[in-house]
C-alpha cells in the first residue's frame, strides 16, 4: 500500500513553516522599526520644543524683573542727583553748625516727597562727616547704623551710585530686627580719614524687590519654583542669614559649578540649564543684569515642566502599541496570503511523497530535496520501461489484450516466471480501459516527458485504490488498459471513483474508466478488452469522469428507437424560419435529451442528421433572403468525430443556431436599409411631382404602401409623407434664398398646388411666413456686414 501512504496526510517536516516565521518575523521588523523611530523622535523633538517654550516662558519673566530692577536703578539715581543737588540737604551735609529745625524740616521733606512716594526706597541718610552724624528719614532721626559705620571704617573704597547690599540691624521696642537693604552712596570728597566728607546714603528695600519678582512670577508654592538675585560676590540678595534656606545655597552652589564648567570667555547673559538640586532635577534659567552686576535665577522643577510631555510620552506608546497591534495582524495576513501557495505546495508534496523524509532549512530547500528525490525516482522508472524485460512484458500484454487465444499455458507461466507477471490465470480477470477525457487539450498543455509522469501517476494511483493484483499497459491508441483478478465489475466502481479523484487532486486532470465483465479463461481477455473498448464509446453519451459498465450501457443497448421524434425536428426548423431563438434553442434541448438516451451508434447518427436538417433548413433560409446565409457546416461536421461527450456536440450546435439568427439578423437589417434608401431617392428625384406619394413609391417599388409605411417609419422615425414635405419645405427654403422667384413659381418647382397648406406647413416648420423669413434673413445679413 505504498501509494495510499503517499496520499494519505503526512506529517509535515518541523521547518516547513520556517519561511512563514521568517515572514512574520521580517515583515513585523519592517513596520515595527519606522515605527519605534518615528516615536522616539517625536517623543525627543516634543521635549526640546517643549524644553524651548518653557524656557522662553522663563526668559519673559527674568527680563521682566530686570527690566524692573533697572527702572528702579534709574529712577532712585534721579532721586539721587535731585536731592543731592539741594542746597539744603548740601548744608546739611557739610556744614558743622545747622539748625535742628533745618534739619528736621529737611529730612520731613525727603520722607514725604521721597521715601514715602517710592515703595522700593526704604529710607534715605544725610551723613555729616563734621559731626559724624546720620540723619535719617526712619522714625528715629538721629538713628545709628552699626553695619554703616562698619563699611566707613573698614576703609575700603565706597563706590558711587553702585548697589551695595547690607544689613539694617534696629531695635523695635525690646526685640531687634534685622532687615536687607541695597545702598547707593553719593558723595564727592573725601576726610583726612579716607572717609566721606558728607554724603547721602539711599537704602532700596530688597524685601519689595523680591515681593515684586513673585508677583511677576506668580509663583505657586506647591510646584516648588524658585527664584534668586545674586550680587556680584555671588551673595544671595535679601538672604536671611539667621534662618538661611538651604534650598538657595545650594541653587547657586550648581550655578556655581555650571559657570565653572563653562569655557573661558564662553559666559553667556542668559541662558537655562538642567541641574540636579537637592536630590531633585531641575530647569534653571538665568539672566545677568548688566547695571547691577546682578544675576537673575530661577529654578523650576523638571517634572513638573515635563509633565505634558510624559503625557505624550505615554501616547506615543499607547498609539504605537495600537499601530503596532494592527501590523501584526496586517502582517500575519499578509503573511499568509504570500504563504499560501507555498504551503499548499508543500502540503501537496508532503502528502505525495512521504516515503521519502526529506528535511531542509526552510520549505524552499525542502521542495527542492523533494523535487531532486522525484527527478531521481522518475529517471528511474523511465530507465525501468526502457529495459528489455519491461518491453518483453508488454508485448505480452498487449498479446493478451489483442489476440489472447494465440497465447498457450506454457507462454503464459514462464511470462509468469520470468517478467513477474502479477495475474494468476485460473481466477477469473477482467479488462479495465482508462482514457484521459480531453485529450487533445492534454497533449497540447503537457510535454511528451510530463505526458509520460502523468500515465505513471495514473497507473501507480489506480493499481493501489482498487486493490486487487492487476498488469497495466500503455496501449497505442491513447488509452491504458488494466488486467486485474477481481470476481465482480461492481466491486472495482468504488476503487476506481476513489482513484479519480487522488488523481483530478494531484494532476488536474480526469479519466473515465470501461469495465468489462469478469471471465473465468485467460484465452477470453481479447473478447473483454474489445467489450471495454466498445463501452468507452458511451463516454460521448454518459460526459466526462464516467465509469462505464455492461450493466450501465445495457438501457442504451436494449434501446429498440432509431432515432429522434420528427415533431421536435419540425419545431426546430419552424423556430430557425421564423426567427425564433428561444423556440430553436429549446427544441434542440429536447432533441439531445431524446438523442441522449439512444444506443451510441443511433446517437451518432442522429446527430448527423440533425447536422443534415440544419444545413437544409439554413440552404432554403438563404434562397429567401437577399444575401445568402453563410455558416460553415465542415467545421462542425468535423467536431462531430472530435468531440467527447454529447453535451459539447449540443454546446456547438447552440453556438451554431445563434450564429445563424445573427446574421439572418444582419441580412434583414441590410435589407431594410436598401429600401430605405430607395424610398428616400426616389423622393429626392421627384418630389416636384404633385401626384407623388406613399402608393406611387410602393407601386414603383412592387411593394405594398402597408408595408412601405412600416418600414419606413421604424427605420426614420417619421412617415413617408412627412418625410416628402420636410424635402420640399428645405427646397423651397433653398429657392426663396438663392431667386427672386414668387411664391407661386417656386409651389410649381416643389409638387405642391395647394398655396394655403403650404404656408401652414412652412408657417408650422419655421415659425413666420415665407415674406417673413426672407425679411428676418436680409436683416440678418445686413447686420452682419455693418458690424465691426
Amino acid at each position: 500500500m505504498k501509494l495510499l501512504q503517499r496520499i494519505q496526510p503526512a506529517p509535515r517536516p518541523s521547518k516547513q513553516r520556517k519561511f512563514l516565521r521568517d515572514m512574520y518575523k521580517w515583515i513585523s521588523l519592517a513596520m515595527l522599526l519606522p515605527l519605534t523611530l518615528f516615536g522616539i523622535i517625536a517623543y525627543y523633538n516634543s521635549g526640546q520644543a517643549v524644553l524651548g517654550n518653557e524656557y522662553q516662558a522663563n526668559k519673559k519673566i527674568l527680563m521682566q524683573v530686570k527690566y524692573n530692577i533697572d527702572s528702579m536703578d534709574d529712577m532712585i539715581l534721579n532721586s539721587v542727583f535731585s536731592i543731592y543737588n539741594n542746597p539744603d540737604v548740601r548744608a546739611i551735609m557739610y556744614n558743622k553748625d545747622v539748625e535742628f529745625a533745618d534739619i528736621y524740616k529737611s529730612i520731613n521733606t525727603l520722607r514725604s516727597s521721597i521715601v514715602n512716594t517710592n515703595p522700593f526706597i526704604r529710607s534715605v541718610y544725610i551723613y555729616n562727616s563734621a559731626s559724624k552724624s546720620y540723619y535719617t528719614t526712619l522714625d528715629e532721626l538721629m538713628f545709628k547704623d552699626a553695619s554703616l559705620e562698619t563699611l566707613f571704617q573698614s576703609g575700603g573704597e565706597l563706590p558711587i551710585l553702585k548697589p551695595v547690599p547690607r544689613r539694617i540691624d534696629y531695635m523695635s521696642g525690646d526685640k531687634k530686627h534685622t532687615e536687607n537693604v541695597v545702598s547707593y552712596f553719593m558723595y564727592e570728597f573725601k576726610d583726612q580719614g579716607d572717609t566721606p566728607a558728607g554724603a547721602l546714603i539711599f537704602n532700596a528695600n530688597t524685601t519689595w524687590l523680591l515681593e515684586n519678582i513673585a508677583n511677576i512670577n506668580a509663583i505657586d508654592k506647591e510646584k516648588q519654583d524658585k527664584v534668586m538675585i545674586l550680587d556680584e560676590k555671588r551673595g544671595i540678595l535679601g538672604e536671611d542669614l539667621d534662618n538661611p534656606d538651604p534650598f538657595l545655597a545650594k541653587l547657586r552652589t550648581a550655578y556655581e559649578d555650571y559657570n565653572a564648567k563653562q569655557p573661558e570667555g564662553a559666559a553667556k547673559d542668559t541662558g537655562y540649564y538642567i541641574a540636579k538640586v537637592d536630590g531633585k532635577k531641575y530647569l534653571v534659567t538665568f539672566t545677568n543684569v548688566e547695571k547691577m552686576n546682578w544675576t537673575l535665577v530661577k529654578a523650576q522643577l523638571y517634572d513638573e515642566v515635563f509633565q505634558k510631555v510624559e503625557r505624550l510620552k505615554t501616547t506615543f506608546v499607547l498609539l504605537t502599541a495600537a499601530f503596532l497591534l494592527i501590523a501584526f495582524l496586517i502582517t500575519v495576513l499578509l503573511s499568509r496570503t504570500i504563504y499560501r501557495p507555498i504551503r499548499k505546495l508543500v502540503n501537496q508534496v508532503s502528502q505525495a511523497d512521504q516515503p521519502y523524509s526529506g528535511q531542509g532549512e526552510d520549505e524552499f530547500s525542502y521542495l527542492n530535496q523533494t523535487f531532486q528525490h522525484s527527478f531521481e525516482r522518475i529517471q528511474e522508472y523511465r530507465l525501468k520501461r526502457s529495459s528489455e524485460n519491461e518491453a518483453l512484458k508488454a508485448f505480452f500484454l498487449r498479446r493478451l489484450l489483442v489476440d489472447s487465444p494465440s497465447v498457450s499455458g506454457n507462454e503464459f507461466d514462464q511470462a509468469l516466471e520470468s517478467y513477474a507477471v502479477r495475474l494468476n490465470p485460473s481466477e477469473p480477470l477482467i479488462v479495465c480501459v482508462v482514457k484521459i477525457d480531453d485529450y487533445a487539450l492534454f497533449q497540447q498543455k503537457f510535454s511528451l516527458f510530463d505526458q509520460a509522469l502523468c500515465s505513471f501517476g495514473i497507473t501507480n494511483i489506480a493499481s493501489e485504490c482498487i486493490g486487487y493484483p492487476c498488469e497495466t499497459v500503455e496501449m497505442k491508441n491513447d488509452y491504458l488498459s488494466f488486467i486485474m483478478n477481481a470476481n465482480d465489475s461492481s466491486e472495482l466502481i468504488e476503487g476506481w471513483k476513489q482513484a479519480q479523484h487522488y488523481i483530478q487532486a494531484y494532476y488536474h486532470i480526469s479519466i473515465s474508466v470501461s469495465i468489462s465483465g469478469p471471465t473465468a479463461e485467460y484465452a477470453e481477455l481479447s473478447e473483454r478488452h474489445f467489450e471495454a473498448l466498445n463501452q468507452m464509446a458511451y463516454r460521448l453519451l454518459y460526459g466526462k469522469s464516467s465509469i462505464l459498465t455492461g450493466e450501465a450501457i445495457r438501457s442504451h443497448e436494449e434501446n429498440v428507437h432509431m432515432g429522434y421524434s420528427a415533431a421536435l425536428e419540425k419545431k426546430l426548423v419552424e423556430a430557425l424560419r421564423s426567427g425564433s431563438p428561444t423556440a430553436a434553442e429549446e427544441a434542440l434541448e429536447r432533441l439531445f435529451g431524446e438523442i441522449q438516451a439512444l444506443s451510441y451508434n443511433n446517437a451518432l447518427l442522429s446527430v448527423m442528421s440533425l447536422i443534415n436538417t440544419l444545413k437544409s433548413t439554413v440552404d432554403g433560409l438563404s434562397r429567401s433572403k437577399l444575401e445568402p446565409v453563410r455558416v460553415n457546416f465542415n467545421l462542425l461536421t468535423s467536431r462531430l468525430f472530435e468531440a467527447e461527450t454529447l453535451q459539447e456536440l449540443k454546446d456547438d450546435m447552440t453556438l451554431l443556431i445563434r450564429d445563424i439568427f445573427s446574421k439572418t439578423e444582419n441580412i434583414e437589417n441590410e435589407k431594410q436599409a436598401i429600401l430605405v434608401d430607395a424610398v428616400k431617392e426616389l423622393i429626392e428625384v421627384d418630389y416636384a411631382n404633385p401626384a407623388l406619394c406613399l402608393a406611387l413609391i410602393a407601386d414603383k417599388l412592387n411593394l405594398s404602401s402597408k408595408s412601405v409605411s412600416k418600414l419606413f417609419s421604424t427605420r426614420m422615425n417619421m412617415s413617408v409623407a412627412d418625410y416628402l414635405n420636410e424635402l420640399r419645405l428645405n427646397k423651397a427654403v433653398e429657392w426663396l434664398e438663392s431667386t427672386s422667384l414668387s411664391i407661386k413659381e417656386i409651389l410649381l418647382k416643389i409638387g405642391i398646388e395647394n398655396e394655403s397648406y403650404f404656408y401652414k406647413l412652412f408657417k408650422k416648420k419655421f415659425g413666420a411666413t415665407p415674406k417673413e423669413y426672407v425679411q428676418s434673413k436680409s436683416v440678418k445679413q445686413i447686420q452682419g456686414h455693418t458690424r465691426p
